[in-house]
């Protein structure tokens, strides 16, 4: 009985570790079936890029989001849901020196910027990305 509650208790003090890693973009994976993006960052579009340098860094983005969660184990922490249903959740990759939050890496390695809201910080971020004369479509 008490080593079941030990395990039971084990296992509400660390979040589940995912089988399942499928990356859908620079911020945007899929953890054992659960679609999560990644808060507080952004990273370059893929899909419905505003310039081609956009589309380049956001492959590069999502390539550098591979290698990350290849590193060991994954896990996430969820904080809410966004406008498209996703969860939003800030994520880990566990090391043996210990977790590495993967949206602080991205933008500590110039993979993603800061995400804040609105239209004019939307409009600064697509412009470190395709340049000083990009505009926002609507």
């Amino acid at each position: 009985m008490r080593a079941t509650l030990a395990l039971v208790l084990a296992a509400l003090a660390f979040p589940a570790q995912a089988a399942s890693v499928n990356i859908i973009d620079g911020d945007t994976l899929s953890i054992d079936g659960t679609r999560i993006r990644i808060v507080e960052i952004d990273t370059p579009e893929t899909y419905k890029s505003h310039c081609e340098n956009e589309l380049v860094l956001g492959l590069r983005a999502k390539e550098r989001l591979r290698a990350l969660v290849d590193q060991g184990p994954v896990h996430y922490e969820a904080t809410g849901t966004d406008r498209f249903g996703r969860t939003l959740a800030t994520v880990y990759v566990d090391l043996a020196d210990g977790p590495v939050n993967v949206g602080e890496t991205l933008i500590q390695e110039g993979f993603a910027l800061p995400y804040k809201p609105g239209g004019s910080d939307k409009l600064r971020r697509l412009q470190v990305w395709c340049g000083p004369n990009a505009k926002l479509a609507y």
